[in-house]
């Protein structure tokens, strides 16, 4: 395990690399940051100044391997609309973009995983029906329209829950419910599938005829063998989870990653771009190979360590 864990970390490092590289040559390559935050009656002797006070007057060439070097280290510079540190400026919104990824995970996941297999369970039942029209629905309607359908429902016709905000548990539930929407969609679809492909399988058949409770085949055979694709819709599940919180976070106010960098991205502010960017990504690979850990641990037959 420790030489695939070894593999997987030089393999994330290069996939970071590439990731920055891109996001540093597009957003260098899209216009004039100073522009954007230098007043417009300054002179192109102000503006001059500006890009050498923050090394911008340079080569793009030079700039980008300067630029890499300070990454490695974590050093991402100053924004240029604030002039505060990126990295602190990321580091303060991460735990509220983490609390909301990982509570829609959960909600979609304990909800999800057992509608999946209960509809397949009754499959060709009204449940399964209603399992399957669950699952259509909630990957057809977009997330910011679910958003908005939830703050209209929630906050204004029947104002029970904060339509914006964050500090309390109550500003959690429409965020939450906004985001894994989506994802309960795909966790029932992928549960249902699978678990229906498992019980199609010769060994049910041999456990139901050794008595062996249902109960006891669902949990430690059926469930077991069905997780995979599961983690793996999960896996595939969690760059959507991070798209999404860019559009949730702004619909609701919620002060995470992704409002903090749509909000830099428009403002062409490169440093707190980048930083936003690599913290996205790393937190997206290793919770990729986590779930690759996870796979082994569940069924050895996929496992890829030795």
């Amino acid at each position: 395990m420790i030489k695939f864990i070894l593999r997987r970390l030089i393999q994330s490092l290069v996939t970071i690399v590439i990731i920055v590289s891109v996001v540093f040559l597009v957003l260098n390559l899209s216009g004039d940051p100073i522009r954007m935050i230098a007043s417009p009656t300054a002179s192109e002797a102000d503006l001059a100044q500006l890009r050498s006070a923050y090394g911008l007057d340079k080569p793009l060439a030079v700039r980008y391997v300067n630029y890499l070097s300070k990454v490695a280290h974590l050093e991402f510079g100053e924004s240029l609309r604030t002039q505060q540190e990126a990295l602190q400026m990321v580091l303060k919104r991460l735990p509220a973009t983490l609390v909301l990824a990982f509570s829609a995970l959960v909600l979609a996941t304990i909800v999800g995983i057992p509608i999946g297999m209960l509809a397949a369970l009754k499959k060709g039942t009204s449940i399964d029906s209603t399992a399957v029209l669950i699952s259509m629905i909630g990957q057809a309607m977009p997330v910011f329209w679910i958003a908005l359908l939830l703050i209209f429902l929630f906050g204004v016709l029947i104002p029970i829950l904060p339509p914006s905000g964050y500090g309390t548990p109550a500003h959690l539930v429409l965020p939450t419910i906004s985001l894994s929407l989506f994802l309960l969609a795909g966790i029932v679809r992928v549960t249902r599938s699978s678990t229906l492909e498992v019980l199609s399988q010769p060994f049910v058949n041999v456990l139901n005829s050794k008595g062996i409770s249902e109960h006891l085949i669902l949990i430690k055979h059926i469930f077991r063998n069905a997780s995979i694709p599961v983690l793996t819709q999960l896996s595939l599940q969690m760059r959507f989870v991070i798209g999404g919180s860019v559009v949730v976070e702004s619909v609701f106010g919620w002060p995470g990653i992704g409002q903090l960098l749509a909000q830099s991205a428009y403002g062409r502010d490169y440093p707190v771009v980048i930083a936003s960017t690599f913290f996205i990504a790393l937190f997206i690979l290793v919770f990729s190979m986590v779930l690759d850990i996870f796979y082994g641990l569940i069924d050895p037959r996929v496992r890829v360590w030795k």
